[in-house]
């Protein structure tokens, strides 16, 4: 079963300690992951971010994901206090008294524990750049520890499962990273699918990983790309209804093709299965790497999660965040579907829209003609009917791609 194939993978990968520029361990364990199967081939750029391929054939399809997770990086340590910036998007108004873990770059087991005892908006004693830093008091000292090398996550659990539910301090986004290796996992046995997986770094401060990559040239741009992303169920997604297909966020709309391949796979999925499910969202509470994809020039969609305390915002206090299985095992099964052969679902996609508006567009103008009110009466917005309109007839795009005719079965 997917969901059973997915958790295999959920447990290697979502209990690991990770922050934005701190993806070491979970990169690690992705090396040890790809090394273990001959046939999915590994590259990293100079950026850190992991490329990965299934097989010889150039991928159809580039799936994406990002390894961090909102945390705290060690500013200056002080005996049993130490002063660490936010990275990315914390509640800090949750955060007096919370427990936080603290990490090196070597084990997924922390080096310390502490408590946060202040939030200070003008930053660590003695910081001339006046960053805003949490103030906290270790359970022990840890000698030695240098900037740059530590990190710190909440004190929440890293894994677990109840009713249905994946919950763990990260589920952003490293259950979406769970997804992508899944589809890849599923599709293993199938020689013909061209699938590649980018999963990029410091995500959460700002696309870093993603926007190095696309700036550096490392991303080809003859894949769809479809970017996974784990989304707040307060933009009206609830846990359980199935996973997302995206039509855009808080500042883009997406590859409109690429939206209705997805949405196309979904389709036949659910005639297959009545009871596949997915929702269709603009999910505008953020902002996700397909924006930047599409601004690249790259033909993006996305996809979603829907997740419950995003951002480990649990109402009065930090909480684990957490994701439906059932979603995530769908979602899967979407991915795996569309990634088979993306191409043709997404010309197909396309082909089906032109027919449809082909064959609404011909007999309907000339009805409308005949039975304009006046129509042999009077001119009509200053031109004579007889006349062309004064910016000529409006070309009909044509879709150039060959195409299926009408219908996704495969």
């Amino acid at each position: 079963m997917l969901a059973d194939l997915y958790l295999d993978v959920a447990r290697r990968f979502v209990p690991i300690p990770t922050a934005p520029f701190h993806e070491h361990l979970v990169l690690a364990e992705m090396e040890r992951y790809a090394a273990e199967r001959p046939d999915l081939h590994c590259l990293s750029d100079p950026f850190g971010n992991l490329h990965l391929r299934l097989g010889a054939a150039a991928p159809g399809i580039v799936l994406t994901a990002h390894l961090d997770h909102p945390g705290l990086a060690l500013a200056a340590g002080d005996g049993g206090d130490w002063f660490f910036h936010s990275l990315g998007g914390i509640p800090t108004e949750l955060t007096r008294g919370a427990g936080v873990l603290v990490h090196d770059h070597q084990s997924t087991r922390p080096i310390a524990r502490g408590r946060v005892l202040a939030y200070l908006e003008e930053g660590a004693p003695g910081d001339p750049g006046g960053r805003p830093a949490f103030r906290v008091r270790l359970d022990d000292p840890v000698p030695g520890a240098r900037a740059g090398e530590i990190f710190a996550t909440w004190d929440l659990p890293g894994f677990e499962l109840s009713g249905g539910r994946l919950s763990g301090r990260a589920c952003d986004d490293l259950a979406g990273v769970a997804v992508a290796l899944s589809v890849l996992e599923a599709l293993r046995a199938d020689p013909a699918a061209g699938i590649g997986v980018l999963l990029t770094r410091a995500e959460e401060t700002g696309f870093g990983g993603m926007l190095a990559a696309l700036d550096g040239g490392y991303l080809d741009r003859n894949p769809l790309y479809v970017n996974i992303e784990c989304s707040s169920s307060l933009a009206g997604a609830p846990l359980g209804d199935g996973p997302v297909i995206r039509v855009g966020d808080r500042r883009w709309l997406f590859d409109a093709a690429v939206t209705a391949a997805l949405a196309g796979a979904a389709e036949d999925l659910g005639s297959q299965r009545p009871t596949f499910r997915y929702q269709r969202r603009l999910m505008d509470g953020g902002t996700c790497e397909a924006t930047a994809l599409c601004r690249a020039g790259l033909r993006a969609g996305a996809v979603a999660l829907p997740l419950e305390n995003y951002h480990n915002r649990g109402g009065k206090k930090l909480r684990a965040e957490a994701v439906a299985v059932e979603d995530a095992a769908s979602l899967v099964e979407l991915l795996a579907q569309l990634a088979r052969d993306p191409q043709s679902a997404k010309a197909s996609a396309v082909g089906e829209l032109d027919a449809l508006l082909e064959a609404r567009r011909g007999w309907q103008g000339e009805r409308l003609r005949a039975t304009a009110p006046g129509a042999s009466e009077r001119p009509l917005m200053g031109w004579d009917r007889g006349s062309p309109p004064p910016c000529g007839p409006r070309p009909v795009r044509r879709w150039s791609t060959p195409r299926r005719p009408p219908g996704r079965g495969r």
